[in-house]
């Protein structure tokens, strides 16, 4: 096979070449994949095969065991076996393979050996009731939601405590307004029944003029289901009123209701308690006076790497004598949950900074590679550590000197990394999700030799010139499990932006039956494009 596809790969490289003298762009594969799988293998080496034969010389690979080989335990001599047979057979293919390491943002696989190490947000002085020596939460019945919402779109029906929807045209929303203690976390827990309902339920947070979202984390519900409880977490942050929001937007088709809604003070619910992250009470010493409350719990539900957002709320051992009905403040973080799951890294722990450099000298022992890619995207939660001070102050900055760690583990290696962190058009900028502040200037941790993978489709030429103004090279993430001729606009806003390397068929989905096709129109438009 590899005998019968060199001459076609040498044609089309002649034929570009012949074209305009201007070298073919570079193809670009990502694939996600379980090496562990001995049957993800062999899907693989079809796949790979299949990308030889189209003209990708570039794969990037991801696994989520790259974060926690140390937990594999007997299985990790297997793994290793399968790691080989796919770096054998990159070389065979004559691939250039990235392993994606430094899962910053999407943090989980890594933060499976230490949970303690995701970033936090805080929550201040909320207070305890003390009883036998153990403190816990004080109830505020003010917190708790009514019977009847403040306001309800028109289509939902009210009847006996159980709002109704039956086939949306629209909006179909319940909304309370509450007042909230600044910095003190809130439990809201609802029941939600649907049948063949084909929108996507959700609880929304909304505060402030701009209406800055607090609640991020997706609530799975099915097209069937009878009544099922949800239950999520947010903090108030800065604010004192809040708009509660349970509904659907948009169209849809079928019944969906919501009952029993509810919302109290969370308590020490998933309590980091580390250096930079503690738990603490005023008066009081840790460890002296109280035990530092530790959540067995934490980062491991239902397995290692992922956080609940809801569990029973954990209670404080006082060590000296305290008299019973005696009022404490407390004082912890907590980590915030995004969308299906998804927790952050504390960038300004130096713990959480080791981990990345376990990984990374992993990874390199694993493949001898000298490509890398640094998963450094959707880093949703930062700056709240009380160690941020030991850079600037800003987000920014912390999320650049962490980015220039791992670019010094990686000395002598081609470094990728995504783009949106770095883009002043896209993610870094003030205002992003449960940030502590503004991440402008991120892209100063780059250096000029970092090739940034470009996904920006909102903004394609801006950014495109953003990156080549700071000399970074480029490759286009395009594909995206859409239209081919979404990738044309792209090659349309390359024209004439220096350093742009190639285009990447990037599929979340795992559907590579556009491989082929899209090599195709990247070549077939490349010309042009430069």
């Amino acid at each position: 096979m590899c005998t019968l596809l060199i001459p076609t790969l040498a044609y089309v490289s002649a034929n570009a070449r012949a074209a305009g003298g201007k070298p073919p762009p570079q193809l670009w594969l990502y694939y996600s994949t379980n090496l562990l799988v001995n049957k993800n293998i062999i899907t693989l080496q079809h796949i790979w095969r299949n990308a030889y034969r189209d003209g990708y010389s570039h794969v990037l690979l991801t696994d989520s065991k790259f974060g926690h080989l140390q937990l594999l335990g007997a299985a990790r001599q297997h793994y290793m076996h399968n790691v080989r047979r796919v770096a054998t057979l990159a070389r065979h293919l004559h691939l250039t393979l990235v392993p994606a390491i430094c899962p910053i943002g999407y943090s989980n696989d890594l933060l499976a050996v230490s949970p303690a190490l995701a970033e936090g947000v805080p929550v201040r002085r909320v207070p305890f009731v003390v009883q036998s020596q153990w403190a816990s939460v004080v109830a505020d019945p003010a917190a708790d939601l009514p019977a009847h919402p403040t306001w309800m779109d028109s289509d939902i029906q009210l009847r006996r405590g159980i709002a109704v929807v039956h086939n949306p045209p629209g909006n179909a929303r319940l909304l309370f307004k509450k007042t909230v203690h600044p910095y003190w976390a809130y439990h809201i827990r609802v029941w939600i029944k649907t049948r063949q309902f084909t929108g996507r339920p959700q609880i929304e947070v909304l505060a402030g003029p701009h209406h800055r979202e607090l609640q991020y984390e997706n609530i799975a519900t099915k097209r069937l289901q009878p009544w099922r409880r949800y239950d999520v977490v947010f903090d108030a942050l800065s604010y004192r009123h809040v708009n509660i929001y349970f509904g659907t937007w948009g169209k849809g088709r079928g019944l969906l209701a919501w009952r029993n809604w509810s919302m109290h003070v969370a308590g020490l619910v998933n309590p980091i308690s580390r250096r930079g992250a503690p738990t603490t009470i005023r008066g009081y010493r840790t460890g002296v006076d109280f035990v530092p409350p530790r959540d067995s719990k934490l980062g491991c539900m239902p397995y290692p790497g992922q956080y609940t957002a809801w569990s029973q709320p954990l209670r404080i051992h006082f060590l000296t004598p305290v008299r019973n009905g005696t009022v404490v403040y407390v004082s912890w973080y907590y980590p915030p949950i995004v969308y299906d799951g998804e927790v952050a890294g504390a960038m300004e722990s130096p713990r959480f900074l080791h981990l990345l450099s376990v990984e990374t000298h992993a990874v390199r022992a694993m493949f001898h590679s000298r490509h890398y890619m640094l998963a450094v995207d959707e880093l949703r939660a930062l700056g709240w550590d009380t160690r941020r001070t030991e850079h600037d102050g800003t987000p920014g900055a912390i999320l650049a000197h962490g980015v220039r760690y791992c670019r010094r583990l990686l000395r002598g290696d081609r470094i990728y990394i995504w783009g949106d962190m770095f883009d002043p058009g896209q993610n870094a900028r003030p205002k992003y999700y449960l940030v502590n502040g503004s991440l402008e200037g991120s892209w100063r941790g780059l250096g000029r030799h970092t090739v940034v993978l470009n996904w920006d489709g909102d903004q394609k030429r801006q950014s495109l010139e953003f990156f080549a103004h700071r000399g970074n090279s480029q490759i286009i993430a395009a594909y995206y499990d859409a239209p081919l001729s979404h990738t044309l606009a792209w090659l349309a806003a390359a024209r004439g932006v220096r350093g742009v390397l190639g285009v990447m068929y990037t599929t979340w989905r795992g559907d590579y039956r556009q491989m082929g096709a899209f090599a195709e129109l990247v070549r077939k438009n490349w010309r042009q494009s430069k």
